[in-house]
């Protein structure tokens, strides 16, 4: 048997637009999220249940085959299985490149963006127009062809504002994109269609990461799709009964609550998958789904920290670590209470928490502090604050804004982890927040409930989340610009706006690089997110799986893990 591991320095979920954000940005998901939507987390996070209800009943999921492999893409990486939308999922990608496909994916390290349904791009001289030769001879799962007529489709129809779309906000960027999100236009202008097979994409302005956004925007298809209703998209149907993609599987069965199945694509244009199904089954927290995979009921699953040293003396399973490319990060609401958008309450509650403690501790070291939103070194400034533990500075700094803490009573922090690992790290924070006056109540919620209180009611007082900070530097831009719609608190800084259009349009990277270190020293100093760290995560796979290659990326990972060549030992 041969299991591949590689890991990346970061990744990429979740923001997206609107209520589904939280499970890809935000996750870990993603939360102000799933573009992911991917945390993510950030918002934009997979979502995890409050309560771990019973496991799935045996009698419901399906029987096991030969050639069949089961998952459970529960935890820090997905959505419950009932979100088969796609485009407003943001957690999950790792479930959904197999049904789906992008225009391009990035390799397992996340290191370079790779050709998937684009094959060759190349960018004119002024930096304005992509044009994108398609891959030909691709077909849907119902073996009709793959066109570049799919793919304006797919970018209109994640641009309608009556659709919940991850990458809404970045694809915005596309010269009359506004326009037709106004209801001005019937159709984009900046997208040109060449040839059935070649595409030019024309934007507003330089933009440096646009192929990190198509490596996030998926395609889907124009035939089956362009009649379905788009007001309530995620309710339709067509995601429980067709879901038809050009990935390696083909969508051949959903059981609500139970599990999803898929089969082989047979004219898949990488080749013919060596599985014959791939079953993901429903578990609505990682205790349970752990339990399912030591029974042998499952051969793939996430893994927690605290797991880790059990199942690696497992000798039926590989665990596989990598770099979440996810910020753990506290958000404030100031509809709640105006005080809990000054950044100098943010900074007080920053230096209140013992974060070296609480990785040593409790990550057993398996995390690393961040000062802004970025996980990549090459963002920080050497000068940045570190905000490292000090509750006397913290306890001076609400004297120095007239805040006493007592005054502002019971303040609830939810989150929609639910895990034993990040309940211990809530409770520590609840501990140190306790030392410099503030009372914290802690609400874990299930994702669904979660998403509802913190996007829909906007009830939410304080979260702890997860965000991916991306592969590319850009993922602040959906985060924290002021007119960005996965902006969730509404957050405003001049400057900043000034850096992020800037690092969008810069095209050399060691340029970029400076303008985001400029950005990281804002989000350092105004914390519209407390970021706490990012942490490493696992998968957990079964040694009957040959050749497979996993990364415990945000919102579930947008790279090529090659499923088509995973099997079982015979």
């Amino acid at each position: 048997m041969k299991s591949t591991r590689k890991t990346r320095h970061f990744a990429r979920l979740y923001p997206a637009l609107g209520l589904l954000l939280v499970f890809s940005l935000l996750l870990s998901a993603c939360a102000p999220p799933a573009a992911a939507p991917a945390p993510a987390a950030g918002a934009t996070p997979a979502a995890e249940a409050t309560t771990p209800p019973a496991e799935t009943p045996a009698a419901a999921a399906p029987a096991a085959e030969a050639d069949t492999m089961t998952g459970a893409w529960v935890g820090p990486c997905c959505n419950p299985i009932d979100f088969l939308n796609p485009l407003s999922a943001g957690g999950g990608y790792h479930w959904f490149n197999k049904i789906f496909s992008h225009l391009v994916t990035y390799n397992l390290e996340y290191t370079e963006i790779q050709p998937d349904l684009a094959e060759s791009w190349k960018i004119s001289d002024d930096n304005l127009t992509w044009t994108l030769n398609l891959r030909k001879g691709v077909t849907w799962h119902d073996n009709t062809p793959f066109t570049a007529d799919d793919v304006i489709f797919s970018i209109e129809l994640c641009l309608d504002k009556k659709v919940l779309c991850q990458q809404s906000g970045p694809l915005a960027v596309i010269a009359g994109a506004k326009d037709y999100i106004d209801g001005k236009a019937t159709s984009i202008s900046g997208l040109n269609l060449v040839d059935a097979n070649t595409l030019a994409v024309t934007t507003d302005g330089p933009s440096a990461p646009l192929l990190d956004v198509f490596a996030e925007t998926w395609i889907v298809q124009k035939a089956s799709l362009k009649d379905v209703p788009r007001d309530n998209l995620d309710k339709n149907d067509y995601w429980r009964t067709k879901s038809i993609g050009t990935g390696p599987f083909k969508f051949s069965k959903f059981v609500e609550g139970q599990y999803i199945e898929t089969v082989a694509f047979d004219n898949y244009w990488r080749g013919k998958p060596k599985l014959a199904k791939l079953i993901r089954r429903e578990f609505k927290d990682p205790a349970t789904a752990l339990l399912a995979f030591d029974a042998g009921e499952i051969d793939f699953t996430y893994l927690t920290r605290d797991e880790v040293e059990r199942e690696s003396k497992n000798d039926k399973a590989v665990v596989i670590p990598g770099p979440s490319g996810v910020d753990n990060a506290i958000t404030l609401n100031p509809k709640a209470n105006p005080i809990f958008g000054n950044p100098k309450f943010h900074q007080a509650i920053l230096y209140a928490i013992d974060r070296k403690s609480i990785i040593d501790s409790i990550y057993g070291g398996a995390a690393t502090t961040v000062p802004c939103l970025y996980g990549n070194p090459k963002y920080y400034p050497e000068t940045i604050e570190q905000y490292d533990y000090n509750p006397d500075k913290a306890k001076a700094l609400l004297k120095e804004i007239g805040v006493d803490p007592a005054s502002l009573g019971k303040i609830v922090m939810d989150t929609y982890y639910n895990d034993q690992l990040s309940s211990d790290v809530m409770t520590v924070i609840q501990q140190n927040l306790a030392d410099i006056g503030l009372t914290i109540e802690l609400m874990p919620l299930d994702g669904a409930a979660w998403n509802s209180r913190y996007y829909e009611k906007g009830e939410s007082q304080m979260s702890f989340i997860g965000g991916a900070n991306g592969a590319d530097p850009n993922r602040a831009y959906n985060y924290f610009y002021s007119a960005s719609p996965t902006n969730n608190y509404k957050y405003s800084s001049p400057e900043l706006d000034k850096l992020l259009e800037g690092g969008r349009q810069e095209m050399d990277p060691a340029k970029r690089a400076d303008i985001y270190k400029q950005a990281c020293t804002v989000m350092g100093q105004d914390l519209p997110w407390v970021f706490l760290w990012q942490t490493t995560r696992y998968g957990l796979v079964s040694k009957r799986i040959a050749n497979f290659q996993f990364t415990p990326a945000a919102g579930g990972g947008t790279y090529y893990d090659q499923a088509e060549k995973w099997e079982i030992v015979k």
